[in-house]
């Protein structure tokens, strides 16, 4: 074959053989050989010598062009075919046969009709017209039906010569970097077509466009109209009749993400603007390289290259600043991998820069940082990107393949489609209310609404979800271990102890506070506007405990404001937690501290005591346990921290109730000061501990045999799980202040060795927990950071900031250097997933998107609107194939015959879904409901069947014209009428039957549904059915949606999915599959797990 992978050097001939990256001759030959038996194209067999036609060149070279292909010459190019000639002798005769599989040697050999499509490199422009390089580029473009201008290195060249191979078009490249004067026709090709870069791809002598114009035509369907008429390979197998008809997908070929969690396609203002960032902190970082302040800066650029190579800008400070500076502008998409490559460079840049200025080698260092200050001013001023210039070269020698950029030029299109889908108003109708009985109470009422409508639908009142809490509580226990960090006295004191300076977490605090009284003040407003919405948030099992994030950022508060009046008033370490010198001075500070503590602990016990009763009394499934619930014991566990330290009785009630005695400091510098409140104090502290470390204890069990043995497909639940984190933190905390406070009181300060075996035992737990974690992220796992930013991820923030707290407890306590690093790791991990989830929410705010906007709601049922995403995804193309049917042009019948025997199998298999399974349940709840549905069905088959028999008249090559002609009338006639009824049919399903699956079939219902559907189809027909829904559903999250409903309901089925995909589906989407859904990678494949 001749084809893209098989470029011969040898000169001789004016046509060479193009290269694919790691495949020789024989290789592709008995690849193409086997990819193609799979469909039995094999009809007959032909000598090897006469498999090809030449065509001479203009320079008198010959082309190899395949026989019989039939093409409508409806363009004719300025060269005449000549003779039949053979193969070049390399790949004639015994060496193509050895090169198949003995399998296939007598009978399954492919004929070049069916995928033989010649590619030729022009390298002598002798005989083209023009005496100017522009004028001889325009004479080639005239002379061939397609033409690339082209690098032979260049990744997006090699990436568009695949596209046409696969089309099965005629091309003719002209290599600009391998052919004598090709700088000078590179830059005649620039000046003829206004386009700065290669490739460039002329059809029919016009110029088209780059390798992304033309993959946004090819992704809009417009490039196949182009070419239609220059298709060379047959697409189709079976054509006989309808009934056997299959489409032929071309070579999946390979494709490949960056490597950890770097995404495909950055957007390039985000990366300019970050490069500003990089440039002013690498020039700072050199003015005050002999000052701790210049150290410190690199090494916080350091840790910022590091995620922004691991992750990318979602989890960057720099990045994520970029990002909500850049919110309001149109994305400029570029590919991610290079730019993870510079990201790279910076990281091993700033680990060099910052090393030298930790040991004092001040100049190595600067020029170190003055290279990468460089790198980035060119980077952000100039557009131009070092680092991807270095990875071109890595591209060119072979070190990197040349397949990397292929899944960013095949989805840039749909990545842009999907920006603007989600970003751009839709102006999607109201919502209606419909009432089917007004006069019953518990007859069916629902809205007909749009997804348009939820995602435009930004209301700060209406949408103000109790969820939201969780950010003004994560930013207050960011506060609280700034606060902890800043008092700390070691134990020995000789050893000087680290300190944050105490203006960090008044500031934090202060954000969290107004960020509090906002939200308050909003879900206020929705209390009083919408009650039902409040009510129907604490009945919910996933969102109700979260009402105990109100109360519990309220105790937080009062932690944070007891005793700040005292600060800098006693000795050089002025602790709030831990120094028995300072005492507050203003009663007032401790008065508003007591009363915040009261005004959120009282209710907050009040809640778990509610939701404890609830859980029960009411009846659930197991997924309607979640990690949320730990919300209600992790508040108890705080009320225990924050209760000695408040306190939470005056000195007058506890005396009076008590009539207990001051109590002594604990071990002098160590110690925290209990006065005669001390015992009533510690009594309210185990009071709330008892119930929140036996809760803590039971949902964690729960909750882990949960999330270990059930799919979790909706990520967004997923990341309460790291609530664990927070449970063990808390009680490390807890355990020593009460423990050092018990003997204090009846020990008379006696060892705190028991005391501080508490702390390290729980502290420990919480850590391993956390890199447990931290562990399920990794990409072979991906439990956590598929989906995209919500609310949601602020559990994550809260759970790091309560292990930062107590690694400075720890610290406080054992003044030790692996304390030390533990406080200084955690509390720089607390500090970046705050500020990036912080940067995370205003730049969705900038955007009026995800946040106060309603939350997209799916289940196992969403597969049946997800399937209707796809049918309308298609019935473009089958429109088209309308369009173009002509009794007299087999191609235009077979075309048309593919397409709708594909849409025949999806409304046939579909619609027995929704009669046998789907709305026989919903008819059951509410009689009649899917009756008028039911019934288009059964008429839509009647005349699917009609038309069946037309087409397979069609497609008969015995069919006398004047009926193929007759049948082409009845079917452009009756076909489009019947489109338009079907899109009806298919919205009103939506109106008016999906609601019924979402407020009405239980959970556990809705997956017994789905299973039922799926095993009344055979996994034949699922093997058409399932590519083409993943191949017409027009963005990627639908595709992952689609496929979680089915993994939600049957998990067991992962994997068959996944061959499924592998089998039919190119490599581009596989990757991007696998990548969400590493559940569904099949046994042989990369990364495979097994499903016990």
């Amino acid at each position: 074959r001749h084809a893209p992978h098989c470029r011969r050097q040898d000169h001789r001939h004016a046509n060479q053989f193009l290269p694919i990256e790691g495949m020789n001759n024989k290789q592709y030959v008995a690849s193409d050989v086997a990819h193609h038996a799979q469909y039995g194209m094999v009809p007959q067999q032909y000598p090897l010598t006469q498999m090809v036609a030449a065509t001479p060149l203009p320079s008198g070279g010959q082309q190899m062009a395949p026989q019989g292909y039939g093409m409508q010459q409806a363009w004719q190019p300025q060269s005449n075919v000549g003779n039949a000639q053979p193969f070049p002798p390399e790949v004639q005769g015994a060496k193509v046969q050895q090169a198949i599989p003995p399998v296939l040697k007598a009978s399954v050999l492919p004929t070049a009709q069916q995928y033989d499509v010649p590619m030729t490199v022009i390298d002598n422009m002798d005989a083209y017209a023009g005496d100017q390089p522009r004028d001889k580029v325009q004479s080639v473009a005239a002379s061939h039906p397609v033409v690339i201008v082209s690098k032979s290195h260049c990744p997006f060249c090699i990436e568009m010569k695949r596209t046409f191979r696969e089309l099965g078009v005629e091309t003719h490249i002209l290599e600009t970097d391998q052919m004598p004067g090709g700088d000078k026709l590179l830059a005649g090709a620039k000046e003829l077509s206004k386009h700065k870069t290669v490739p460039m791809a002329f059809i029919k002598g016009e110029f088209v466009g780059g390798c992304d114009a033309v993959k946004a035509l090819q992704s809009k369907g417009l490039l196949q109209d182009k070419i239609h008429d220059l298709v060379r390979r047959t697409q189709v197998t079976g054509a006989e009749q309808l009934e056997t008809i299959r489409e032929i997908p071309p070579p999946r070929g390979k494709a490949v993400n960056p490597l950890f969690w770097f995404p495909n396609t950055v957007n390039n203002w985000v990366v300019r603007l970050t490069g500003l960032q990089v440039t002013i902190l690498c020039a700072l970082s050199i003015v005050y390289r002999e000052e701790r302040a210049g150290w410190w800066i690199a090494a916080f650029l350091l840790i910022d290259f590091f995620t922004r190579l691991v992750v990318g800008s979602s989890l960057s400070l720099l990045g994520m600043l970029a990002t909500v500076l850049t919110a309001p502008i149109k994305p400029d998409f570029k590919p991610g991998a290079p730019k993870q490559f510079a990201a790279a460079c910076g990281t091993m840049f700033s680990l060099i820069g910052s090393c030298c200025f930790f040991t004092e080698h001040y100049i190595p260092g600067a020029c170190v940082m003055g290279g990468l200050l460089g790198a980035a001013g060119l980077e952000a001023f100039l557009d131009f990107c070092l680092g991807c210039v270095f990875y071109g070269l890595g591209i060119r020698f072979k070190l990197i393949p040349a397949y990397v950029y292929r899944i960013y030029a095949n989805s840039r299109q749909e990545t842009v489609e999907a920006w603007e889908y989600e970003h751009l108003p839709s102006n999607a109708p109201v919502p209606e209310k419909v009432d089917t009985d007004p006069s019953s109470e518990i007859a069916l009422k629902y809205k007909k609404r749009t997804d348009e409508w939820t995602k435009d639908d930004f209301s700060p009142v209406k949408n103000m979800q109790v969820a939201y809490f969780t950010m003004p509580l994560s930013l207050a226990g960011l506060a609280v271990a700034f606060k902890i960090s800043s008092g700390i006295v070691t134990v020995d004191l000789n050893r000087a102890a680290l300190r944050a300076n105490t203006a960090w977490y008044h500031a934090i605090g202060l954000v969290a506070a107004v960020v509090f009284c906002i939200f308050f003040l909003l879900y206020a407003l929705r209390l009083i506007a919408f009650p039902r919405k409040c009510v129907k948030e604490w009945h919910d099992p996933l969102r109700g405990p979260t009402f105990g994030g109100i109360t519990l950022t309220l105790m937080l508060f009062s932690f944070l404001l007891f005793d700040i009046d005292a600060e800098g008033k006693g000795d050089d370490s002025s602790s709030l937690l831990f120094d028995g010198d300072n005492k507050t001075d203003s009663e007032a500070y401790e008065g508003f501290a007591r009363a915040l503590f009261w005004v959120g602990a009282l209710p907050h016990m009040l809640m778990t005591i509610a939701k404890f009763g609830e859980w029960v009394g009411k009846r659930m499934e197991l997924e309607h346990v979640h990690t949320t619930w730990m919300i209600l014991p992790v508040g108890c566990l705080v009320a225990a921290m924050v209760a000695p330290v408040v306190p939470a009785l005056s000195d007058e009630k506890a005396s009076e109730n008590l009539g207990l005695v001051h109590a002594a400091a604990l071990n002098g510098d160590l110690g925290v000061v209990f006065d005669s409140r001390a015992f009533a104090n510690l009594e309210i502290a185990r009071f709330f501990f008892s119930f929140g470390f036996v809760m803590w204890v039971v949902l964690f069990a729960i909750t882990f045999f949960k999330t270990a043995t059930t799919h979790n497909s909706d990520d967004r639940v997923r990341h309460g799980t790291f609530i664990w984190v927070a449970a063990p933190a808390l009680i490390a905390i807890v355990e020593f202040m009460t423990c050092t406070a018990r003997n204090m009181l009846f020990a008379d300060g006696a060892n705190t060795g028991e005391c501080a075996a508490a702390l390290s035992s729980y502290f420990f737990l919480a850590i391993v927990i956390f890199l447990g974690l931290a562990w399920a992220t990794l990409p072979y796992i991906n439990f956590f950071g598929r989906d995209q930013f919500s609310m949601y991820y602020w559990v994550e923030c809260f759970a790091a900031d309560t292990l930062a707290a107590a690694a400075a407890t720890y610290y406080n306590v054992f003044g030790t250097r692996t304390g030390e690093c533990l406080l200084v790791i955690f509390l720089v991990i607390a500090v970046i997933f705050n500020g990036v989830a912080f940067a995370h929410t205003l730049s969705k705010l900038v955007r009026r998107r995800t946040v106060f906007c309603p939350e997209y709601k799916w289940g196992p049922l969403s597969f049946m609107k997800l399937t209707h995403e796809a049918v309308r995804g298609h019935l473009p193309l089958l429109q088209k194939r309308l369009a173009c049917l002509d009794a007299g042009d087999v191609n235009s019948m077979q075309m048309f015959g593919m397409e709708y025997a594909k849409f025949v199998m999806i409304h046939e298999e579909h619609s027995r879904h929704e009669d046998e399974v789907i709305f026989k349940a919903f008819n059951d709840l509410f009689p009649e409901q899917g009756k008028r549905f039911n019934d288009d069905h059964a008429h839509d088959r009647v005349l699917l069947a009609r038309w069946r028999e037309l087409l397979n008249t069609l497609l008969h090559p015995s069919a006398p014209l004047q009926s193929k002609q007759a049948a082409v009338a009845e079917l452009q006639g009756a076909l489009p009428p019947f489109i338009e009824h079907f899109l009806e049919h298919l919205l009103g399903e939506e109106d008016h039957l999906n609601p019924v699956g979402k407020r009405y079939i239980p959970l556990e219902l809705q997956k017994r549904i789905a299973r039922k559907a799926f095993e009344i189809t055979s996994a034949e027909r699922w093997e058409v059915l399932i590519p083409y829904l993943i191949n017409n559903l027009p963005r990627h999250g639908q595709r992952v949606r689609y496929l979680k409903t089915l993994c939600w309901s049957m998990p067991e089925r992962a994997q068959q999915l996944g061959a499924i995909i592998y089998r039919n589906c190119d490599a581009v989407k596989w990757e991007q599959l696998r990548v969400e859904l590493p559940e569904i990678i099949p046994r042989g494949a990369s990364n495979w797990r097994r499903y016990y």
